[in-house]
């Protein structure tokens, strides 16, 4: 149990207190004033608060986002970074809160402030910031709502649906934000605008130059963060992000080694995953990396070391200031990451319901229809059926546990590289070298390792930075490769189509070793109406598709029957960012007018895209009859 003293230390240190969402102030102003809001279990100050709460992710000072212009485009036009259309455009919703949010800033985008000495990190990547004292200004960053909250609409009604995936262009926001400082500093008449706006009436020669020294430094940092990131062959577009690659390539940055490996590039974006009923599951995440831990008394509140060290690992990725260099996992990694809050966020997340189908919105369910399709659910097909992986859950239980099925990539046959490029990532090992990963005493080899592990370093590391506190039973396992592998005499080709060898040979090493990492989580499918597009990796846009066979395959064989010319497919093109709801084949309106975002399952030269393979999760799909889909989806609603 952690003592009051360690408790009084770490708020003595810079963690902020919370209060309950339910003792904030009210001012009068309701989140559902202007959107329709479902009923999940929380509350309107429980959704205010969800939204606007810190975890210590850091992107930029607050008076730089203010100030900051969009790319430019050539007409000469001025259009700040902020604009609500522009924010709109990218897929991030717009939060009119005048208390909790003054500064306007999109919903889950929130101002994170320390005033102490404890905010001067990273100060050998950036110098100048940390000698301006930048570091201890209000900063901008990202929280859990700004990637797991989403609105549809349909027929002109808004529709606010807590913990579903976003449909934000993450991709394209980070690109155009390291542009707009790039451009900043090149064009002298926009540095001056940028000057007046963060300095205003405390300009001078030197104050313009420390800051245009600190542009500099951002736009080096998150240059190499784009380097590392690159996805030449792939766009992730709306509703997707690569967040573990994203997330293992900042570990692996930290890490700061001269020599620094890129053997795995951050090219196989996943759909965000929906997140209500995450406290009862076992394991987290689409390849189950993140498993459930023992729950502890924490600060105060009751959390479970499996959310804690998740939550951890996700603010790291999400621009997070974080000191692994200097250390020792033993003694900490200073960082920027507040762990109080994110057992806070964690602790209500834990009461949110998942969304049951808005009939009076999107159309009354046929009961009938859907009970036929309950039959289909549970029919066996081949000595399976849906419900065998897929148990049932009813949308208001919060507390039983949810029974999760992991399927071994070479059964679920779907796109293999989100969980195959976090398998095979590695990285030089600099200060981690040598140091232990978890309570089994699993050591990081010390010259190049599995990043992963390093991941798990540099969580705890955290953790135990912010706690002063050895958090024992943390990942007790050695995720290393088991050695087993598998060989099929009737494979005659990984990747069928694909010209990139290494693709191919990564596919291969992933789809003949056995190991819990190398597979996909199947769970109940409660609220499933509400998170299109569809597979891990957002391939498929509607329920109704992917009720459709597949084309695509990872893996040719001798036996396989090619589908005849004139077959329902699911679809290898089609749109994605339109929040106009389609009830009848239930997903996002996907027609290529009215979305700002292609998606390709291939390229132009009809080659198949790595990471957009819209394969797997074949169930028999080719020997359903129309009205069995039909059913199947309508029954699909009522979960």
């Amino acid at each position: 149990m952690i003592s009051k003293h360690v408790i009084g230390m770490a708020l003595a240190c810079g963690l902020v207190a919370l209060a309950a969402p339910e003792a904030q102030a009210q001012s009068g102003w309701s989140v559902c004033r202007d959107v329709e809001c479902l009923d999940q279990g929380w509350n309107d100050a429980q959704r205010r608060w969800w939204y606007t709460t810190t975890q210590g992710s850091r992107l930029l000072p607050l008076s730089w986002m203010r100030a900051l212009e969009q790319p430019g485009d050539g007409d000469g036009a001025i259009r700040a970074f902020l604009d609500r259309a522009y924010m709109d455009e990218l897929g991030y919703i717009a939060n009119p809160d005048p208390v909790h949010n003054p500064e306007g800033l999109p919903l889950g985008w929130v101002v994170d402030q320390d005033k102490t000495l404890s905010a001067d990190l990273m100060c050998d990547t950036f110098p100048e910031t940390c000698d301006a004292l930048t570091m201890r200004e209000p900063w901008v960053g990202l929280t859990c709502s700004a990637c797991h909250t989403n609105e549809i609409t349909h027929q002109g009604r808004r529709l606010r649906v807590e913990g579903a995936p976003t449909l934000a262009d993450f991709q394209r926001m980070e690109e155009d934000l390291l542009q707009a400082l790039k451009d900043t500093v090149a064009d002298r008449d926009r540095f001056d605008r940028f000057a007046r706006g963060v300095l205003g009436a405390d300009q001078s020669i030197d104050g313009r130059e420390s800051l245009e020294l600190q542009l500099n430094e951002q736009i080096v940092w998150q240059q190499a963060l784009a380097d590392k990131n690159a996805a030449p062959k792939v766009r992730y577009g709306h509703a997707r992000l690569d967040a573990q690659g994203h997330i293992l390539n900042k570990v692996a940055l930290t890490i700061r080694h001269p020599n620094q490996i890129t053997n795995v590039l951050a090219d196989a974006p996943a759909s965000y995953p929906h997140i209500w009923n995450t406290s009862q599951q076992d394991q987290l995440q689409w390849n189950g990396i993140a498993p459930r831990m023992a729950r502890i008394r924490l600060l105060g509140e009751n959390t479970e070391l499996g959310a804690l060290v998740r939550n951890t690992s996700e603010v790291i990725g999400v621009f997070a200031h974080l000191e692994t260099d200097k250390s020792k996992v033993l003694r900490g990694y200073p960082s920027s990451a507040r762990v109080r809050e994110l057992v806070s966020l964690e602790r209500q997340l834990e009461s949110l319901q998942s969304p049951r189908w808005p009939e009076d919105m999107l159309g009354a369910i046929d009961w009938d229809l859907a009970a036929q399709g309950r039959e289909v659910f549970t029919r066996k097909i081949d000595g399976e059926s849906c419900a065998d992986c897929h148990s049932h859950m009813a949308p208001g239980d919060t507390s039983s546990k949810m029974e999760i099925s992991m399927t071994p990539l070479t059964e679920l046959g779907t796109d293999v590289f989100t969980t195959c490029n976090t398998f095979l990532h590695r990285s030089k090992s600099g200060n981690f070298g040598g140091q232990l990963v978890d309570t089994k005493f699993t050591r990081i080899d010390r010259d190049e390792d599995y990043t992963r592990l390093m991941l798990v370093n540099a969580t705890v590391g955290t953790i135990r930075g912010k706690l002063f506190e050895v958090l024992a039973a943390i990942l007790g396992k050695d995720d290393r490769p088991s050695g087993i592998r598998t060989e099929s005499s009737l494979v005659t080709e990984y990747l069928p189509g694909v010209s990139d060898a290494k693709k191919k040979a990564d596919a291969e090493e992933c789809l003949t070793q056995e190991h819990p990492l190398l597979a996909y989580k199947a769970r109940s499918l409660n609220g499933i109406w509400a998170t299109a597009p569809y597979l891990h990796n957002g391939s498929v846009p509607t329920l109704y598709d992917l009720l459709l066979p597949a084309r695509m395959r990872n893996v040719a064989t001798a036996l396989d029957a090619e589908l005849p010319e004139d077959a329902a497919t699911r679809p290898e093109v089609f749109g994605v960012g339109s929040r106009e709801f389609d009830p009848v084949k239930v997903g996002f309106v996907s027609e290529l007018d009215q979305n700002p975002f292609t998606f390709r399952a291939r390229g132009e030269d009809g080659e198949p895209i790595p990471g957009n393979f819209n394969a797997g999760h074949d169930y028999g799909t080719a020997g359903l009859s129309e009205e069995d889909r039909r059913a199947l989806v309508e029954y699909l609603k009522t979960l």
